[in-house]
């Protein structure tokens, strides 16, 4: 039987937990878009490049996992609504896309204090 090792030395080096720096980043990226949208100040986040992203323990780990999803899944349900509300030549209300913002807000906040980078 063959087997095919690939070479490691040409691999990226991935980090310890680079999809959940992916995952904040995505959120972090629509929350920027629902800001500007409501007419709010852009929220401050530090930089991390990720390198050093762990998440210990897998009850947290899942936690994450589960948590990371349903605020991905959220937020995009909530942007492809803006999205076909403009579509159709309709503007999304300032209030509506504040109240997005500051949910995608509060679960950034909720999954960074689980991360540790």
């Amino acid at each position: 039987m063959i087997h095919f090792v690939p070479d490691s030395a040409n691999e990226p080096v991935q980090a310890p937990y680079s999809e959940a720096i992916a995952r904040l980043a995505g959120l972090r990226q629509a929350l920027s878009l629902v800001e500007d949208m409501a007419g709010m100040a852009p929220s401050a986040w530090p930089h991390h490049d990720g390198a050093n992203a762990t998440i210990n323990g897998e009850a947290r780990r899942a936690w994450f996992d589960e948590s990371s999803a349903r605020a991905v899944a959220g937020s995009a349900a909530g942007l492809e609504a803006i999205a076909e509300l403009n579509a159709e030549g309709g503007q999304v209300h300032p209030a509506a896309a504040e109240r997005l913002a500051l949910d995608i807000r509060t679960r950034l906040e909720e999954l960074g204090a689980v991360l540790s980078l």
